[in-house]
């Protein structure tokens, strides 16, 4: 059994407590005291002082896999004559096509992204996730299309969700897709950790045809299973929409996929998911970076949201304003850190002091603690400082004269903590992947 000491303690459960205690055993929260009714041994004590200790924080979609694609050199011939083919392929398909466009942007990350090796690609996931539990994230939705992650991201010290991403340009191509899928998740679900979670990612409206958003409606539904989507987060998509062809297209060519037409044009994104019957609460809409009126049709199916500011700018070349966000979507939304700049922020902490929110910290800090605890179905075991809950939490220290308010003047906690263990102390990690 141990014992923490903190000048406050913001729950994201009730009031904000001061000079309190949790007290922790074989990984549970068992009890949260007054600083004054702790009368255990010393050596189970540990005193933070002037500190402030928060529930860890959540970060709603990442794809680790892409962390070093800026920085990772091909290493050897035969990559860099896989990487010579790329450029060139995507200089062809892409010709004529502005550099900022949505689809060239994300074919240029797939283009370095599959000239790395195995091993690259590991290390690379295994970076993100590291710089991650530093930044004090102690529960990640990892989003892939790749098998290989399953062996690493199930040895997490931390809480995980991995949504296995999938893609489909024909009616044929969907039954195959959901056959061999299917079977692998039913297969993982029975060597699958404690801290681990399984969900699907339908990749978007238009990169998924018809019959495979059927086909894993029914069986999500069926099993009550999560499912994510990125939701018409580009002009790229919503011009698919409204005409039946774009520049998304291209993009689609360049991953080896045939022209996909959507079954009905001139409808909105709610309207074409809602007509297939795939809206409902267990879906995670990604970003709809599109007119915010459509939001209010969004929240109303009962879908939750996912706000991925930084990648939504650099990528979809727009994004939704927080309050606009939360107008629709009020504790029903998290955030997510992904970027693709070089030398990215992974800290949840930042990126929500960036965003001018408007929010005391009680409230903010709950957008990336309980809100998307409760959005992954996890609050009963993490998101909060509650009793019976697991000792996921972060230590924050505080300078004199400052209070709790002033978390913010940290991108990163002093300690973390993941079901009563110690991950990381002074930005040092304590366990090795």
């Amino acid at each position: 059994m141990k014992c923490y000491k903190a000048k406050w303690i913001l729950t994201s459960a009730g009031k904000i407590l001061e000079d309190s205690a949790i007290v922790v055993d074989e990984g549970k929260i068992i009890d949260i005291i007054p600083n004054s009714q702790v009368n255990y041994d010393e050596k189970y004590i540990k005193d933070y002082g002037n500190s402030v200790i928060t529930a860890g924080f959540i970060d709603l979609l990442t794809q680790y896999q892409y962390t070093d694609i800026l920085d990772a050199v091909p290493p050897d011939f035969k990559s860099k004559f896989k990487e010579f083919f790329k450029i060139l392929s995507l200089k062809y398909t892409f010709a004529g096509v502005r550099q900022d466009n949505y689809s060239r942007k994300w074919a240029g990350i797939l283009s370095r992204y599959f000239v790395l090796d195995r091993a690259h690609k590991i290390n690379s996931f295994k970076h993100g996730v590291t710089e991650s539990i530093k930044s004090g994230t102690t529960c990640i939705a990892q989003v892939s299309k790749e098998f290989k992650y399953f062996e690493v991201i199930n040895k997490l010290p931390i809480k995980n969700y991995l949504f296995f991403e999938v893609f489909a340009d024909s009616k044929n191509n969907s039954k195959k897709t959901f056959k061999t899928l299917r079977t692998k998740v039913e297969d993982l679900i029975f060597h699958k950790g404690e801290n681990t979670h399984i969900g699907i990612m339908l990749n978007s409206i238009s990169g998924v045809h018809r019959k495979l958003w059927a086909l894993f409606s029914k069986y999500c539904r069926k099993h009550n299973m999560l499912v994510m989507t990125r939701f018409a987060e580009s002009q790229d998509e919503m011009e698919w929409l409204e005409h039946g062809f774009s520049d998304i297209d291209l993009l689609h060519k360049f991953m080896g996929m045939r022209k996909i037409s959507p079954y009905e044009k001139e409808l909105t994104p709610v309207q074409y998911l809602d007509n297939l019957k795939v809206l409902s609460k267990n879906v995670l809409a990604v970003n709809a970076c599109y007119d915010s009126a459509e939001l209010k049709e969004l929240a109303e199916t009962g879908a939750k949201f996912i706000y991925q500011p930084l990648y939504s700018e650099e990528i979809c070349n727009n994004r939704l304003d927080f309050k606009t966000v939360m107008q629709y979507f009020p504790q029903n939304f998290g955030l997510s850190t992904q970027s693709f700049v070089k030398g990215r922020s992974f800290s949840m902490l930042e990126l929500v002091k960036n965003l001018n929110t408007g929010l005391d910290i009680e409230e903010l800090i709950k957008y990336i603690t309980i809100y998307p605890a409760q959005i992954l179905r996890l609050e009963n075991s993490t998101g909060s400082i509650e009793k019976g809950k697991d000792a996921d939490f972060n230590v924050f220290k505080l300078s004199e004269g400052e209070d709790y308010k002033d978390i913010l003047n940290n991108s990163s906690p002093y300690a973390v903590y993941s079901r009563g263990k110690k991950l990381v102390k002074e930005g040092s990690l304590r366990f090795s992947l």
